[in-house]
């Protein structure tokens, strides 16, 4: 009875033992995701609110959606295919690009996601951009 006592407050004290040094291990780590340093990383510009999403696209961009805004009164030619196949399941699921209309804009096409957005004059040059933040990075 007394050898089974020993082994059990030796095993106790090695436990407590390798649970002290993982928490002291685990207190040095100085790894972490800075929040500034992940907003900056990923192509486009640092989205402050411009241009104005309706607050349908808003949701649709918070779920993780791309949003691809375009001037004329059709898409350009090859915007298509920045589409995924999957319709509104894609949508719910925000791994989808959402086409929308806005007259108002500067530049032929603007995508944007929850963090960041990129204006260019062809759709070949948003899907580096559509490619990185679908799904909400």
């Amino acid at each position: 009875m007394r050898s089974v006592a020993t082994w059990l407050v030796a095993i106790l004290i090695a436990l407590a033992a390798v649970v002290g040094l993982i928490a002291f291990l685990n207190s040095r780590d100085q790894g972490g995701v800075n929040q500034s340093t992940a907003a900056a990383a990923g192509p486009g510009e640092i989205y402050r609110g411009q241009p104005v999403l309706p607050p349908a696209l808003q949701a649709a961009v918070n779920r993780g959606n791309v949003v691809i805004l375009y001037r004329d009164a059709q898409p350009p030619s090859g915007t298509a295919r920045l589409l995924p196949p999957g319709g509104r399941a894609l949508l719910t699921a925000g791994q989808a690009v959402v086409l929308h209309r806005d007259p108002t804009l500067k530049a032929p096409l603007v995508a944007l996601s929850a963090r960041k957005f990129e204006q260019t004059d062809t759709p070949q040059q948003l899907q580096p951009f559509v490619d990185y933040w679908l799904g909400g990075r």
